[in-house]
């Protein structure tokens, strides 16, 4: 549910461990360099040792630790970031096609779609500060559904549902789009999240998803 917090988490921790893993295999490599240029300069021949045992050892744990380290905080995250949320405000059933998606909101009559082609990309209006389950999916070929706001993407596969919780803190309008090549017009498929108070949203939803409704809701269109 928190995906910017928990990106913004994880994404600093696991850059200084790369960046500290290839700043110290260039100073190996370095200083490896360094020795055999010396040894050259003075004549001396190669080492002939096979095998360093200590050098070894403390390397294979190393990496180990790290791995633990990296595989312990990447499925923490990933518990954080699809918790279990019994009780949603909202369930949306959302499906991707060529090229533009449909929101269809469960429990009610309220479709929205658009024309992604013409430029009219669908608005996929929610309640701010209340969670929202999304039921993911695919009518045809593989697309993704990417909200840059939220640091996430999740794959739409036809002929399978996948289900995410999340929730905006707050009233505010973001741009969504596929992130998967899914086909010639791929970068048309645009669509808008729109955060709104509970109360407008709740009103929006009784009028059936209307204009008028998304007007009053505070909804640029469709």
């Amino acid at each position: 549910m928190p995906f910017r917090q928990v990106f913004g988490q994880v994404f600093p921790l696991e850059l200084a461990i790369a960046l500290t893993v290839f700043a110290l295999v260039l100073a190996v490599m370095a200083a490896a360099v360094l020795v055999s240029w010396r040894k050259r300069r003075r004549g001396e021949p190669a080492a002939l040792r096979e095998h360093w045992h200590v050098v070894e050892g403390a390397y294979a744990a190393a990496l180990l630790g790290t791995a633990v380290f990296l595989i312990v905080t990447s499925f923490s995250a990933n518990s954080r970031d699809f918790p279990r949320d019994p009780k949603p405000a909202v369930t949306v059933d959302v499906t991707g096609y060529e090229w533009c998606w449909k929101f269809h909101y469960a429990g009610s009559a309220v479709t929205v779609t658009g024309a992604c082609l013409q430029g009219r990309p669908p608005v996929l209006v929610v309640p701010a500060g209340e969670s929202v389950r999304v039921e993911l999916t695919s009518a045809d070929v593989l697309h993704a559904f990417w909200v840059p706001y939220l640091d996430f993407k999740m794959d739409a596969f036809p002929g399978h549902v996948n289900t995410f919780t999340v929730t905006f803190p707050h009233a505010g309008r973001w741009i969504g789009r596929c992130a998967q090549l899914c086909g010639l017009y791929h970068t048309s498929m645009d669509f808008w999240v729109q955060a709104v108070a509970p109360s407008a949203f709740r009103g929006w939803l009784a009028a059936g998803g209307s204009a008028a409704g998304l007007t009053a809701a505070g909804v640029h269109g469709r």
